[in-house]
């Protein structure tokens, strides 16, 4: 790279890391997922993500051998400026690694944009080693699922999961002790506001910028960095909230630390007559009561 590239690609992830250190969101997802993952010295890594350079760069700072999946050619080129090497793209959910490959697994914001999700899961089991983790992070589907074009645009498949959705698709091959969510409604609605303005701005998703960024997109950065540095008092006192209204409202953002173990498909027990425990706890067909 000649050294008026390797300064102009510095200049851009030195402004990327100024617009993530505005965003309380990205922080606090950066925690939480820190949380969750522990420690990870002398252990082999995968993290499989949409392109949030700043965020993939924090993981590497806790050490470890890192490898990162991306969706597409665009992603990876926005991850460019982060991280040096072990960059792939993934290619129809399939990971291409040996069996028993890693220590950890990380998913952010990844699998909702999967087709087909449980087969993805399946392939995270397979690459993980016997005693592996899967750190796996998800929003909640909920309000924000009626404005499907907004998800959409994202590249998700689907708005996002429940609660027992979340348990359901992991429940085959993992253990679950921990899980969290955070970032409520409080936190959730002005942060997606300026996310909106932000893309809206840069013409693009503001956290991932172009292979051919130019003075133009500096000119965008200086002004999102006023706007970031004007909204971040307002967004302090709001997450500080956030924390108190956890108590009684559901976190938009759900989090799970599993632990592996020999994959076996668990399915609902049915009885001999083709009733499920709760139909015959109800003494009938779940669908067929008399209509009164």
């Amino acid at each position: 790279m000649k050294a008026m590239d390797k300064n102009l690609s510095e200049e851009v992830a030195r402004w990327q890391e100024k617009l993530f250190k505005c965003s309380i969101r990205r922080q606090t997802k950066l925690q939480k997922i820190k949380q969750l993952l522990g420690p990870v010295s002398n252990q082999r890594c995968l993290e499989v993500c949409a392109g949030d350079g700043a965020l993939s760069k924090q993981f590497r700072l806790e050490g470890g051998e890192w490898t990162t999946l991306l969706p597409d050619a665009e992603a990876e080129a926005a991850m460019s400026y982060f991280v040096k090497g072990g960059l792939q793209i993934l290619q129809e959910g399939t990971i291409h690694a040996p069996d028993h490959s890693f220590d950890a697994v990380v998913v952010v914001d990844m699998l909702e944009r999967m087709p087909d999700d449980r087969a993805f899961i399946r392939e995270c089991h397979r690459v993980l080693k016997p005693d592996g983790r899967l750190i796996i992070s998800v929003a909640r589907r909920g309000f924000f699922a009626l404005f499907r074009a907004s998800w959409q645009k994202n590249g998700r498949v689907r708005p996002g999961y429940t609660s027992a959705e979340f348990f359901d698709i992991l429940k085959d091959g993992f253990d679950v002790p921990e899980t969290i969510s955070y970032s409520t409604g409080c936190v959730e609605l002005p942060g997606r506001l300026f996310e909106f303005l932000a893309n809206k701005l840069a013409g693009r998703p503001y956290n991932m910028p172009p292979a051919d960024a130019g003075t133009e997109d500096f000119y965008h950065y200086t002004k999102l960095y006023v706007l970031g540095t004007l909204m971040y008092p307002l967004m302090w006192l709001l997450s500080k909230l956030d924390h108190l209204l956890l108590f009684v409202l559901p976190g938009r953002t759900m989090g799970a630390k599993t632990k592996r173990r020999v994959w076996r498909e668990r399915r609902t027990p049915i009885l001999l007559d083709g009733r499920s425990i709760a139909e015959a706890a109800l003494n009938t067909k779940i669908g067929t009561a008399a209509p009164f």
